[in-house]
């Protein structure tokens, strides 16, 4: 099963979730609109934007999350069900960002090019770009694959405590991370497999990757409060302009 095939499950486990949205929204704030989420889901970071008075667009591959955002968020909103490889909108915007981890759907440093590049087409010669990924942890990567360890914070569904578990295996080779989470209800362990794969990016990788894409790093930091991007950071978040 995929981890993204319930909106409900998806929406309760991140309803308490904003550690990225006040970082987002300020990075908005001081850019101006409009704005461009990609990999937008069911409109968790749109709310922030628009409280701004800012005109969104979301981008999801995935149809029922796109049809969720739309009943949430009706007023200057536009959700578009597209690829962020190659989607294509006719439009630019002045600020434009994925949030916390989509990019690492893209499995191969080619998919990572691509979509950088239809971002920049989509760039005013002032916009911004902000991306946010998980820095590679090799205590995180690397552990028993035996055991089951805690995916996320408990959160209520239905009335329920549940908590994702996660075990994984880390291919180094392609430095795909493969991901299998189970939920956990009332401390009962659900028998169902969430299956889902995340890739490592090296900040180094990053550096090469916006290069060729022909993006410009103006800022790197390591978390959500605007910390220098350093080796014991564990977020990669970077700002950038159009080369």
């Amino acid at each position: 099963m995929d981890i993204y095939s319930n909106a409900a499950l998806y929406n309760a486990l991140h309803k308490n979730y904003n550690a990225d949205n006040n970082f987002i929204v300020s990075i908005a704030k001081n850019t101006g609109g409009p704005v461009l989420e990609l990999a937008a889901g069911t409109g968790r970071l749109a709310g922030g934007i628009l409280d701004l008075g800012f005109e969104y667009t979301g981008i999801d591959i995935n149809k029922n999350f796109i049809e969720v955002a739309k009943k949430t968020h009706t007023k200057n909103a536009n959700f578009i069900c597209s690829d962020m490889r190659s989607f294509k909108t006719n439009k630019q915007y002045k600020f434009i960002f994925i949030g916390f981890n989509s990019f690492l759907h893209l499995y191969k440093n080619k998919d990572a090019i691509l979509c950088l590049r239809s971002v920049k087409k989509h760039m005013m010669y002032d916009s911004v770009f902000l991306l946010s990924i998980f820095m590679p942890n090799p205590s995180f990567l690397y552990r028993s694959k035996n055991k089951l360890y805690p995916a996320t914070n408990i959160f209520d569904f239905n009335g329920e405590k549940c908590q994702f578990m996660e075990k994984n295996k880390y291919n180094p080779n392609t430095r795909v991370n493969h991901l299998k989470w189970y939920l956990k209800k009332n401390n009962k362990i659900q028998k169902e497999e969430y299956n889902f794969d995340l890739r490592m990016y090296y900040p180094h990788e990053m550096d090469i990757i916006f290069d060729k894409a022909g993006l410009i790093i103006k800022e790197k930091y390591g978390d959500y409060n605007f910390s220098p991007l350093t080796d014991d950071s564990s977020l990669q978040i970077y700002v950038c302009k159009k080369g």
